[in-house]
């Protein structure tokens, strides 16, 4: 147990139980620590769950009026929490929410480091996958994606990191998330993944530390259906047949998300709120 040492922060706006059933209850399987997710004021009974499950609720409504998507908007409020905090965590995890599955402590034997970036599946660069190759072009134009094109893609949905070094990484991409550019593509999200590869690839952050995919954070999104091993009780394998502490993006594949789901089944009746 870690207690005030270690913090995991995510964002559930928009969503209810059910979306972060999975995130939540295989969390307190295997941390107690602290942990806060933001979420709107509109989902009282997610506010309910959460506070029996012991992860604080953070009111963050303003989402609702914001020029640019809640992907970038969540590290303003990430950026004041880490800043006006008055404890000093030694650990601070950023996490996706609805598309991550805690299989052991998140914070138990990490990869040595002040700020971890993890990596997808190494057969993809930025310049070959449509979807990293747009947000990049979007903030940065042709000349930003000729030199990131040929780069391997750390995915900004799993960060880990020392307090001040999270927080310095969180002011850096909110100066690089231009509101008046982000304004222009309201339609779209993710942004902050081409800018937190643009920091990494151009030498931005001096202490970050890249993770090869499935050692600590195992992200599936690019990975083949095929490589995926399957373990007992909803669990997702290595291709070692090791047990990753954090599974990410298991939701691409629908066959793995049937996977762990099955293994989550809420009781209804036993939701507070519900």
């Amino acid at each position: 147990m870690h207690g005030s040492s270690t913090l995991i922060m995510g964002t559930a706006f928009r969503c209810d139980i059910k979306d972060v059933w999975v995130f939540v209850e295989s969390l307190r399987r295997h941390y107690q620590g602290e942990a806060l997710l933001l979420i709107s004021s509109r989902y009282p009974a997610l506010a309910k769950y959460l506070v029996s499950r012991n992860v604080v609720p953070v009111f963050f409504d303003a989402p609702y009026w914001m020029r640019v998507h809640v992907q970038i908007g969540r590290y303003v409020r990430y950026g004041e929490i880490l800043r006006g905090s008055t404890r000093f965590f030694e650990r601070v995890f950023l996490t996706d929410v609805t598309d991550v599955l805690f299989q052991s402590d998140p914070f138990a034997d990490p990869p040595a480091g002040q700020l971890l970036f993890f990596m997808e599946h190494p057969t993809r660069t930025i310049g070959s996958d449509q979807m990293n190759a747009m947000w990049v072009n979007q903030i940065y134009g042709p000349r930003g994606l000729e030199l990131l094109k040929d780069k391997p893609i750390s995915c900004s949905g799993t960060t880990i990191g020392a307090h001040q070094p999270l927080l310095d990484y969180v002011d850096l991409l909110l100066k690089h998330a231009n509101p008046e550019v982000l304004a222009r593509y309201p339609e779209y999200r993710g942004h902050d993944q081409g800018i937190h590869n643009y920091l990494l690839h151009t030498g931005a952050l001096p202490l970050v530390q890249t993770i090869p995919n499935a050692r600590h954070v195992y992200t599936l999104g690019a990975v083949p259906l095929e490589e995926i091993v399957l373990g007992p009780g909803g669990t997702i394998l290595d291709p070692q047949g090791l047990r990753p502490p954090i599974i990410h993006q298991y939701t691409y594949h629908p066959p793995i998300a049937q996977h762990v789901r099955s293994a989550f089944q809420p009781p209804p009746a036993a939701v507070p709120g519900a």
